[in-house]
């Protein structure tokens, strides 16, 4: 109990540990800081790990061209739990595709963040109340771009092995007429 006292006694005179938060900034988080996720798209291979692994699901890739299997990035940093699961798991995280900044996003307010490495769809949003609906919206696309991509892709492959056994008929048919011209010239009487 004296002890007790002693220390209480002594904290009187000392300066306090604790932030004056709402007058002063907090100071910045020592070690590893889990802020906003970052990306860079000339890096990116499209593996899709970072969306199929992202428990909020705060990440989608819109495919924009099926040819070349194009496809737009979007985050939504409202909706991220900045868990970092995301940058764990993508192949060219050590490279800068996906990195987790030190940085939180800005409370959501009159305008929202405009960054290149947020994706496509907050750069798009111009009022903040709508980012929700076109978030929704964005879902629903990207779900019927993946079944038409899947479509395309099932359509190239009965393609491919429509062509394939074309040209195996027609060397067929081809040998066949080899073989019946050859056999017509040997029974031909000299």
């Amino acid at each position: 109990m004296i002890k007790m006292f002693i220390e209480s006694f002594k904290n009187m005179f000392q300066k306090p540990d604790t932030i004056k938060y709402p007058f002063e900034p907090s100071p910045p988080p020592k070690g590893r800081y889990r802020g906003t996720i970052l990306y860079e798209e000339s890096l990116c291979i499209f593996c899709d790990k970072c969306e199929n692994v992202c428990p909020p699901g705060a990440i989608l890739f819109e495919i924009v061209d099926y040819e070349t299997n194009k496809r737009e990035y979007n985050y939504n940093p409202y909706l991220c739990i900045y868990c970092g699961a995301c940058v764990d798991e993508c192949p060219k995280a050590d490279e800068g595709c996906l990195v987790q900044d030190d940085t939180t996003t800005p409370v959501l307010g009159r305008e929202l963040p405009k960054d290149k490495k947020l994706g496509y769809l907050v750069n798009r949003v111009e009022n903040p109340k709508e980012l929700e609906k076109a978030w929704d919206e964005l879902e629903k696309r990207a779900k019927k771009s993946r079944e038409e991509y899947a479509e395309f892709k099932k359509q190239q492959r009965l393609k491919k092995q429509r062509e394939k056994k074309a040209a195996e008929a027609k060397k067929k048919a081809e040998e066949q007429k080899e073989n019946t011209s050859s056999t017509n010239t040997e029974n031909k009487p000299s």
